[in-house]
């Protein structure tokens, strides 16, 4: 072989390697760039329905970049499909981009409308991986079968359970107007979404087919978050409401009820619901007369119920158990009572405190002292009265250093003992505030105030056995 012959074939060796890129960068702290972080088909399908859109990610470095993986997070049992370079698959592996370059990643979806395991919002994540940083792109689709609500004022009219309701930023039951809610029905709202009620609600579930009021965030994992939306708020002038068998959860508050049931009107009646998961209070009432039965009030991260600025509450058979699982808890008790508030000018004004009556109830949570007291009296006025509480045949955790002695606001009380609930592990922090076969409070009630809730939230005849127990659930003992 001639001298030439070999300086030309090692030439041609250097300029074909040299004409292969380096793609051994694998990424910095950064990640990668992409152009949406939140990829949302919104289309509303009339029949089995797809949809196609795109997202690109972009190499914003000097080097050539390898991505480990882009893949979705639902794997092979997400509804999504993704595209990459031509490969359809649900994940994939050593993704090439050159410097200063970007490629695209198409998304399609495809959502049966009748699949009764199909929620009405299908969410995924798209996951994308590097050597130093894991990043998400939210993949959100919206199925035919919901009714969307987006700042609506409502007339009277009333919700089916036919197809969840999707509500954004708030609804509104306008004065005079009343909202009828069927059994089953499930209302589902936005980041930050409300209610507001100036005319009347009435939603009436049942055992079998609660109604049920959450974010909409369905994936399993969201499911005892709390703060996903607002809250409902019945403004003065509202009347003749009704919550029975209904589930409350994952909000910022659970129901805030400003000066309602006053004078001739009804009071409000809460009766055989949960408010759990909630950010702040569970329900906060500010003189308005309320009527409570059969109900649950859990997993608050302030008060779980706060009945303030006076008015009357009656509570039976309730239970009201704080354990805060998500996030910062508030040194609060789980029961605040006070009749006064302070304005914008740290003026104080103290209102009647016309009833406070707790009969059959627990009041236990994970905090030293789970009842809070604070009662002002208005001098020289003695049609202000601060002496107007009831705890007759309940259990309370008192910390110890709350006096219960007084005849004539405590009566056969339980104090400082564990209720026995199914479960109750601080550590792994869930509950269920069902009777154990041991619990401390089995046969504990007044038959008087079982004989006004004679059955159970759950639907269980509390007068077959001896006595009534405390709180919303009747233990049954199977034989």
């Amino acid at each position: 072989m001639g001298k030439g012959v070999v300086i030309l074939f090692f030439l041609f060796v250097i300029i074909w390697f040299g004409c292969e890129r380096d793609y051994s960068f694998r990424g910095g702290s950064e990640g990668v760039w992409y152009s949406n972080d939140t990829i949302t088909f919104d289309t509303v399908f009339s029949s089995i329905g797809s949809a196609t859109k795109n997202l690109r990610l972009y190499n914003f470095y000097n080097d050539d970049l390898t991505i480990d993986r882009i893949g979705l997070a639902g794997g092979d049992n997400s509804k999504f499909r993704i595209n990459i370079n031509g490969i359809s698959q649900s994940e994939v592996f050593d993704v090439r981009i050159r410097s200063n370059d970007s490629i695209f990643v198409f998304v399609e979806v495809t959502i049966d409308p009748a699949g009764v395991n199909i929620p009405f919002v299908v969410r995924d994540s798209l996951v994308v991986e590097t050597q130093y940083s894991t990043q998400y792109v939210q993949l959100v689709a919206y199925g035919q079968d919901v009714i969307i609500l987006d700042s609506e004022i409502l007339n009277t009219q009333t919700f089916t359970n036919e197809k969840p309701y999707l509500i954004y930023n708030y609804v509104v039951i306008d004065t005079f107007q009343q909202l009828r809610i069927e059994a089953g029905a499930r209302l589902h709202f936005h980041n930050d979404a409300s209610m507001l009620v100036f005319g009347s609600l009435i939603a009436e579930g049942t055992v079998d087919d609660p109604i049920i009021f959450e974010g909409d965030r369905l994936e399993e994992f969201y499911d005892d978050i709390p703060g996903q939306w607002g809250f409902i708020h019945f403004f003065p002038g509202s009347k003749n409401n009704i919550i029975n068998h209904s589930i409350i959860r994952n909000g910022i508050m659970g129901v805030r009820a400003d000066s309602i049931g006053l004078g001739d009107d009804a009071p409000m009646i809460i009766s055989n619901s949960r408010f759990e998961h909630i950010s702040s209070i569970g329900l906060l009432a500010e003189n308005s007369r309320i009527k409570v039965i059969n109900s649950l009030f859990a997993d608050c991260a302030a008060h779980s119920v706060a009945l303030t600025c006076g008015g009357d509450y009656e509570f039976y058979h309730c239970t009201i158990a704080r354990m805060y699982t998500v996030g910062f808890r508030s040194n609060t008790s789980a029961l605040l009572i006070n009749n006064y508030y302070t304005d914008s000018n740290k003026h104080e004004y103290i209102v009647p405190l016309s009833k406070v009556l707790f009969g059959n109830c627990i009041i236990y949570g994970t905090d030293y002292s789970s009842i809070e007291i604070d009662l002002k009296e208005l001098i020289d006025d003695s049609t202000v009265s601060s002496s107007n509480y009831y705890f007759d045949h309940c259990l309370i955790k008192t910390g110890y250093d709350f006096d219960i002695s007084d005849k004539t606001h405590f009566n056969a009380i339980i104090e400082n003992e564990e209720p026995g609930f199914m479960k109750w592990d601080v550590g792994e922090w869930i509950y269920d505030v069902r009777l154990d076969t041991l619990s401390i409070v089995k046969d504990a009630g007044s038959i008087d105030y079982a004989n006004i809730v004679p059955v159970d939230a759950s639907g269980i005849d509390r007068l077959k056995d001896k006595a009534p127990d405390l709180g919303m659930y009747e233990r049954v003992e199977f034989e």
